[in-house]
C-alpha cells in the first residue's frame, strides 16, 4: 500500500510514493497550465512505471493521496477568477477601495518601497458595481444595534444577482461577534440562487481588522470556483483510475483536509508548504529540533524555519506577488519568505553602476533559460551553472532534454564578460557567488527578524537548485550544518505524502488585564467543540492526538499582537495572569530585545485566542540505508570551476543511488540523479546519512572563498 504525494509547480508535476516498506518511489512530467489534470495524469504515469505497475495498479493501492497545488495562487496573480459579489455593511461600501490607506505599500520590501514612481495600489477584485451595502449593525460587543430584516437581505442579493456575480463574498462590521446577520444572508443567496457560492467572513477569519477580512472573503469566492473545479475534476479522473481515497488538499497553514471541505482561500500559498512539512517530517528523524528550510525553484528563493519541532506560523500575509494581486489577508499561513533567486532568474549587467545584479525577474519555464533553445534571450542563474560545469548537459531531465552549451556561454560573454572586461568564467562565477550571497542574506534577515540566531539551526536544502548552492549559502550564512535532502527536487511531494490533518478555529475576544480566565476557558471549550466537529465531518475525530492552543496578546497601546502558545486550557487556571504575563514578555524579548519590555506595569491586551488540531496518519518511515561501511566509487567525472585561481578541475560525480551511509566525500564532489545535481565545495567534507541525504559540517572543512 501506498502513501502518495501530488506537487503542482510552475514548472514541473512532481509525483512520489512510498510504500509499507519506507521504499520511495518518483514521478515527474511538464505541469501543463492550460489542463493541469492532464500534467497530474502523466507524472503519476512515469511515477507508476518507475514503481513496476500501471496507474490503476498504483492507485488502487493508495490509502493515502495528498495534493498541492497552485491553482489558486495562479487565479489571483493572473486575475482569472469569479466575477464577485461583495454584501458589506452599508456606509462601508468602499472598503475594497481605500485598503486602509496603506495598500500600496502593504507586503512590500523596505527595498520596494523606495521606489516611488513604481508603487501602485492593488486593483480590487470586485467592481464597484457589484458591492452592495446592507442596512444593519452590530457593535463591538456583539449587540445587535440596528437589526438586518428579511427584505433588506433580499434586495441587496437580488441586487447582486442582476449584476450576473459568479460567487458572492460576505462582509459584515463585527460580524464576527455575532454571525446573526452574515447566516441570514447567506440563507438568502441559497434561497434565491442556490447555484451561487458564498463566501463568509465569519467561517473564514472571525477577526477584526476589517480591511484584510474583506479581502480575505473576496480572494475565497473569486478563486473558489477555479479551486474546487479543477480538485472536482481531479479527484473524478483519480476515482475513474482506480483511487477510493479523497483527495487530501495541502492548507497554507500547514497539514491537509478533504478536497471538498478546503476553502480556497487556504490553497493559496500552500505549494511551498510541503516543503516545510516534509522538513518537519525530516527533522525528527534526524534528531534535529531548530532547521532553516530553504527551497530553490525555477523562480523563487523560499526560506521558512522548525523552531522547537515546530513550523512558525504568520499572523497575516498578503495574497501573492506582485502589485495587481498583493492583498493583506487574515488567513494563517507557515510564514515563508521568498525572493526571485532561483534556476531562472536573470542575471544583467547595470550600466549605472557597472555591475552584474541579479534578479528579480525570471525567465520562467517559458522561454526559459538560454540554454533550452526555446527562445529565452537573457542570461540565467541556470546558464551560469552550465557554463561552469554544474550540469552535466548529456543528462539534462535524463537526457530528454537537448541543451546549447554554446548559447549560455554566448550569452554570458555578450550580456556581461564584454561590458565588464570578464571572461566569460570570470562572469559566470560573479554570477554564482551573487546568487549565494542573496540567498545567505535573505535566510539572515528572515532569522534576524523572528529573533533567531543562525548558529543555532542546520539547514535543510531541496528543490530543483537548492542541493547545488547549499554548501556555500550554508557556510555564508553561519549554519552548523548544511543538509543536501536526497530527493530533494521532489521534497515538497514528499511533504504532502506525509501530512496530517490539521484544522484551525479562532475567534476575537477583546480584554485588558487582568483577563476574566473563566471566559477564556469557555472561550478555549468552545473553540475545541468547533474543531471536534470538522474532524467528523471528515471521520478523522478518532486519530485527533494533538492540540495545541495560542492567546494574541499585546501591550495597551500598541496595534500589532503576537501570539504566544500555552500548554492547555489547564495551564490558565494554574498560573493565572503571572504566568500569561510571563510568558508573553519572554516572546517579546526574544523577538524585540530584553530592553524592549519597557515597564513591568504596562498593562497586556487579550485580542484572541485560538486553537490548532491535528490528525496524525499513520505512515510508513522512509527506509534507512542497508549497506553501511561500503564506499560507492565515481561513476564518472566532469570539468567544473569554482574559483579563477584553481580554474576548472576534474572533479568525481557519483550517483545518488549508489551511495552508502557513512561514506564521506571530500570536495569538490558530485552527486547527480536525472533531476538532480548535489554539490560539495573544495575544502567541504560531505556525509551520507541514513536515509541518504548528504550533510556537509562546517566545522570539519571550509570552502575557500576568493
Amino acid at each position: 500500500m501506498y502513501h502518495l504525494g501530488v506537487d503542482v509547480g510552475g514548472t514541473f508535476t512532481d509525483t512520489v510514493a512510498i510504500d509499507d516498506s519506507g521504499n520511495l518511489f518518483v514521478g515527474k512530467a511538464p505541469t501543463t497550465p492550460d489542463a493541469i489534470v492532464e500534467g497530474v495524469m502523466a507524472s503519476l504515469e512515469d511515477l507508476a512505471r518507475n514503481a513496476g505497475q500501471d496507474v490503476a495498479g498504483l492507485l488502487g493501492k493508495t490509502r493515502y493521496f495528498g495534493h498541492g497545488t497552485t491553482v489558486g495562487t495562479n487565479a489571483l496573480v493572473m486575475r482569472r477568477g469569479a466575477r464577485v459579489g461583495l454584501l458589506i455593511t452599508a456606509g462601508f461600501e468602499d472598503t475594497p477601495f481605500i485598503q486602509r490607506a496603506v495598500g500600496r505599500l502593504a507586503g512590500l520590501s523596505d527595498e520596494e518601497m523606495r521606489r516611488q514612481v513604481g508603487l501602485r495600489q492593488p486593483v480590487p477584485l470586485v467592481e464597484r458595481q457589484c458591492i452592495a451595502g446592507v442596512i444593519e449593525r452590530v457593535d463591538m460587543n456583539g449587540k445587535v444595534l440596528i437589526a438586518l430584516l428579511p427584505e433588506e437581505a433580499e434586495r441587496a442579493v437580488r441586487a447582486l444577482l442582476a449584476q450576473k456575480v459568479d460567487a458572492i463574498a460576505v462582509c459584515l462590521l463585527w460580524s464576527f461577534l455575532n454571525p446573526a446577520h452574515e447566516l441570514l444572508l447567506a440563507e438568502t443567496v441559497r434561497s434565491l440562487a442556490p447555484d451561487v457560492p458564498v463566501s463568509l467572513s465569519t467561517h473564514l477569519a472571525p477577526k477584526m481588522r476589517e480591511n484584510a477580512r474583506c479581502n480575505t472573503v473576496v480572494i475565497d469566492a473569486f478563486v473558489g470556483g477555479v479551486v474546487k473545479g479543477y480538485l472536482g475534476e481531479l479527484q473524478k479522473r483519480l476515482a475513474e483510475q482506480g483511487l477510493r481515497q479523497s483527495v487530501a488538499s495541502m492548507q497554507c497553514f500547514g497539514g491537509v483536509t478533504e478536497a471538498q471541505y478546503a476553502s480556497p482561500v487556504n490553497t493559496i500559498g500552500s505549494g511551498p508548504v510541503g516543503g516545510v512539512m516534509g522538513s518537519k517530517y525530516l527533522a525528527q528523524l534526524l534528531g534535529e529540533s531548530n532547521v532553516i528550510t530553504t527551497d530553490v525553484g525555477g523562480t523563487t528563493f523560499d526560506v521558512s524555519v522548525i523552531w522547537r519541532g515546530e513550523e512558525i506560523i504568520a499572523r497575516e500575509f498578503f495574497g501573492a506577488a506582485g502589485v495587481m494581486s498583493r492583498f493583506e489577508v487574515l488567513t494563517p499561513r507557515v510564514d515563508i519568505q521568498s525572493i526571485g533567486a532561483g534556476g531562472g532568474t536573470i542575471a544583467w549587467f547595470d550600466s549605472a553602476s557597472r555591475s552584474i545584479k541579479f534578479g528579480p525577474e525570471s525567465a520562467g519555464s517559458k522561454p526559459g533559460p538560454v540554454f533550452y533553445g526555446s527562445g529565452g534571450a537573457r542570461v540565467t542563474l541556470a546558464d551560469a551553472w552550465l557554463t561552469l560545469g554544474y550540469l552535466d548537459p548529456d543528462c539534462f531531465l535524463g537526457g530528454r532534454l537537448k541543451v546549447h552549451v554554446d548559447a549560455a556561454k554566448a550569452a554570458i560573454e555578450v550580456q556581461l564578460g564584454r561590458p565588464l572586461g570578464m571572461s566569460v568564467t570570470e562572469a559566470a562565477l560573479a554570477v554564482v557567488e551573487l546568487a549565494n550571497h542573496h540567498m545567505s542574506d535573505a535566510i539572515k534577515v528572515y532569522l534576524g527578524a523572528r529573533g533567531f540566531d543562525v548558529s543555532d539551526f542546520v539547514l535543510f536544502a531541496f528543490g530543483g537548485g537548492g542541493p547545488m548552492h547549499a554548501a556555500a549559502y550554508g557556510e555564508i550564512s553561519g549554519v552548523k550544518r548544511t543538509v543536501l535532502v536526497a530527493n530533494a527536487e521532489v521534497f515538497s511531494a514528499l511533504g504532502v505524502a506525509l501530512a496530517d490533518t490539521k484544522h484551525k478555529q479562532q475567534v476575537t475576544l477583546l480584554a485588558r488585564e487582568p483577563f476574566d480566565l473563566a471566559r477564556l476557558a469557555a472561550s478555549f471549550a468552545e473553540l475545541e467543540q468547533r474543531l471536534t466537529g470538522q474532524f467528523e465531518r471528515e471521520g478523522t475525530a478518532s486519530a485527533m492526538t494533538r492540540t495545541r492552543y495560542f492567546l494574541d496578546l499585546r501591550y495597551r497601546g500598541q496595534v500589532h499582537e503576537l501570539t504566544v502558545e500555552i500548554p492547555d486550557p489547564q495551564w490558565i487556571a494554574a498560573n493565572g495572569m503571572p504566568g500569561i504575563r510571563e510568558s508573553f514578555e519572554r516572546k517579546y524579548r526574544a523577538l524585540y530585545g530584553g530592553a524592549s519590555v519597557s515597564s513591568a506595569h504596562s498593562s497586556i491586551e487579550l485580542v484572541g485566542l485560538g486553537v490548532d488540531g491535528i490528525a496524525v496518519h499513520p505512515k510508513p518511515s522512509l527506509r534507512r540505508g542497508t549497506r553501511p561501511g561500503s564506499t560507492a566509487a565515481p561513476q564518472a567525472y566532469r570539468e567544473a570551476c569554482f574559483s579563477l585561481r584553481q580554474g576548472f578541475q576534474r572533479v568525481p560525480v557519483y550517483a545518488d543511488r549508489d551511495l552508502a551511509p557513512q561514506q564521506e566525500m571530500p570536495g569538490p564532489a558530485f552527486v547527480q540523479n536525472d533531476y538532480l545535481t548535489m554539490l560539495v565545495l573544495p575544502g567541504q567534507i560531505g556525509q551520507v546519512d541514513d536515509f541518504g541525504n548528504l550533510v556537509v559540517d562546517h566545522a570539519r572543512g571550509r570552502f575557500a572563498h576568493e
